[in-house]
């Protein structure tokens, strides 16, 4: 089947966005072109490679199985177009990488600040997303790395490329809050008072935190999660006002404990860390300048490490 690139990038649009009209009005051409693009691409196939259900236009299981190889397709010959522009002197150099709320909001600034000092007039995109939507935004070579907690992507056609030392983790309450009282408070009480939460807690960090509230001999009314917020900074100001907690590294909370707003309990455990990863697409060629974001993200990451075991020294008993 002689392959054909804007057929390929038809489905991947669709397969993308759901419908005929999202994904038409996101690759700028008319709703009936695309249709008859994806006929013609199942017409070659030989095979039905969407079936329309109540969620949309969804692949059959021919279908999944053909993107999965599309996308690499599509991947080497947006890698091969980039690097015959910059060889040509008219393309410039760019590389972007996707981060969840709590690497971004602990790492974001630093890293960009960082990429760019080192290597000027090139471009970075930095995008806050979720892990299943960055997956997908890398398949289409969307994006280049991906920042996250490695244990929850489980694709074998993504790899691990570097796992920085973890960020030890703290559970964070206002100042005055009960638990303060306590001279060493257990996670059973602390999960007796609300929990906000920023993102979904991988089973590593879930599993000891559900052991705790099963076996506590208090039964708490408060719902877990109690507080689902979008951002760090939001869960931060949750707890500042309530009795509420939530999770961070020391460096995030650093203006709110110096104001006086929150406090690290003292309360320790082994799981209570980030083991953040970097992740690529396998197989795919990178260029130099993904590799030098990979070191960028390396040397922020040790940055932070040691700044907050300054600051845990200062600060935790």
């Amino acid at each position: 089947m002689p392959i054909d690139l804007r057929l390929l990038r038809f489905a991947q649009a669709l397969v993308e966005h759901g419908s005929f009209s999202r994904a038409a009005e996101a690759l700028h051409v008319a709703q009936p072109s695309l249709s008859r693009g994806i006929q013609e691409l199942e017409s070659r196939v030989g095979v039905p490679l969407f079936v329309r259900s109540r969620m949309g236009n969804e692949l059959t299981d021919v279908g999944r199985v053909f993107m999965e190889h599309a996308e690499g397709v599509l991947a080497h010959s947006r890698d091969l177009e980039r690097e015959v522009a910059l060889i040509k002197g008219v393309g410039s150099v760019e590389v972007s990488v996707a981060m969840g709320p709590y690497v971004i909001d602990t790492i974001g600034t630093p890293f960009a600040l960082d990429f760019a000092r080192s290597n000027p007039g090139w471009r970075l995109r930095v995008i806050h997303s979720d892990p299943v939507m960055a997956v997908r935004l890398m398949r289409s070579s969307k994006v280049d790395l991906l920042v996250v907690e490695a244990s929850l992507i489980h694709e074998e056609d993504i790899e691990v490329v570097a796992s920085p030392a973890p960020l030890p983790g703290h559970i964070v309450v206002r100042r005055g809050h009960p638990l303060l009282a306590k001279a060493r408070p257990t996670l059973g009480d602390v999960l007796d008072y609300p929990y906000a939460q920023v993102v979904m807690l991988p089973p590593r960090l879930l599993k000891p935190i559900l052991d705790a509230r099963r076996s506590s001999k208090r039964k708490s009314d408060a719902p877990f999660p109690a507080i689902e917020c979008p951002t760090v900074r939001m869960a931060l100001g949750v707890v500042a006002d309530s009795d509420a907690f939530t999770f961070s590294s020391l460096g995030l909370i650093n203006d709110e404990f110096a104001s006086g707003r929150v406090v690290p309990l003292s309360l320790r455990a082994p799981w209570l860390q980030s083991q953040w990863s970097i992740l690529r697409l396998r197989k795919r060629v990178i260029p130099g300048a993904v590799t030098a974001a990979v070191e960028a993200v390396q040397r922020t990451l040790a940055d932070i490490l040691h700044r907050d075991q300054q600051l845990a020294a200062l600060n935790i008993a």
